[in-house]
């Protein structure tokens, strides 16, 4: 018995230290690669859009991809004139939840908005 929990325990602890993107893939699919800003103090605005014809339409006029290949996206306006960028706002675009429930989109936006392009390595660049 010992012989077989012994080499199982010695995997389960190597498994556990692997730190390569794979095991940080959150379920939107990304991992985390680099910050290219930090911004806590910011305004945010959140617009619900109620359904697929207004959701395209935005995507196209914001993003220039369509709207089927987004769960959520966001513009940032940042505040130059600001040493530390205060003032600036982060826009979050989300699909109404009574037409499309997907909340892990809406924490991705969130992070794009205090770290910039996240992940330029992967889908969507940015």
């Amino acid at each position: 018995m010992i012989k077989v929990l012994l080499p199982l325990i010695a995997a389960l602890l190597i498994a556990s230290c692997d730190n390569s993107p794979a095991t940080k893939m959150g379920s939107d699919d990304y991992y985390f690669e680099d910050k290219e800003y930090t911004l806590i103090d910011q305004k945010y605005t959140f617009i619900v859009v109620p359904n697929k014809e207004e959701w395209d339409a935005l995507a196209d006029k914001y993003v220039g991809i369509p709207g089927k290949d987004l769960g959520a996206f966001s513009r940032l306006r940042l505040n130059r004139a600001s040493p530390t960028l205060e003032g600036s706002e982060c826009i979050v675009y989300i699909r109404d939840p009574n037409w499309m429930y997907e909340p892990e989109f809406i924490g991705h936006e969130i992070i794009h908005c205090l770290y910039g392009k996240w992940h330029p390595n992967q889908r969507g660049k940015g």
